[in-house]
């Protein structure tokens, strides 16, 4: 019984060493680089060209998620917070099934998790707009509030770790709950909002 194991251990210790993996050269590894930043350019304009599109489509979701999170921040925050790990929670779990109805409706899940986070994000972005006018001390267009605000959001997003592990995982859940908060507080909110333009 011995003997066949013992063949088998000294020609897996008598076998050369497995090569290192080779690394790239030098040019290949800065055209990487490269094409990396470009794709993160073409993303963060298509971002900023997705959110101006849907704040113009839907100007009173946006207008509503902003005025929530003026008037109860922490409350979206904690109602954003217990939803990301409750449904968020759920969605992980189907997804990690090898059923597929139970996969697909975990996928479900995640896409109205991200669909209601974006709507939220609109009103972020136009309450970050409306600060922006304020420190910079002059009248901007609605259409430069809205770029500057959601390039400043981008690059605060980008921050190594605190804007990556902090920063982005906070702000998505004041979004997300200030987006359950307009939806659900729309009449109230709609009147506020006339209340404030009269």
């Amino acid at each position: 019984m011995t003997g066949p194991f013992v063949l088998h251990l000294v020609a897996r210790l008598s076998a050369p060493a497995s090569p290192l993996p080779q690394q790239a050269p030098p040019l290949d590894r800065l055209l990487n680089g490269v094409a990396l930043l470009v794709a993160l350019f073409i993303i963060a304009v298509c971002i900023v060209g997705f959110m101006i599109v849907l704040i113009t489509l839907l100007p009173r979701v946006s207008e509503r998620s902003e005025i929530a999170m003026r008037q109860s921040p922490w409350r979206a925050f904690f109602i954003g917070l217990a939803n990301y790990l409750f449904l968020g929670g759920i969605s992980l779990l189907l997804l990690s099934t090898e059923i597929p109805p139970l996969a697909f409706g975990g996928l479900v899940l995640f896409a109205v998790l991200a669909a209601v986070t974006v709507l939220g994000l609109a009103g972020l972005i136009q309450l970050i707009g409306d600060r922006l006018r304020v420190l910079s001390g002059r009248d901007m267009s609605e259409l430069a509030r809205l770029f500057w605000a959601t390039i400043a959001l981008e690059l605060a997003i980008l921050l190594p770790f605190i804007g990556w592990f902090l920063l982005a995982p906070v702000l998505s859940m004041i979004s997300f709950g200030a987006a359950v908060l307009g939806w659900w507080h729309r009449k109230r909110l709609d009147g506020d909002h006339l209340g404030t333009e009269g």
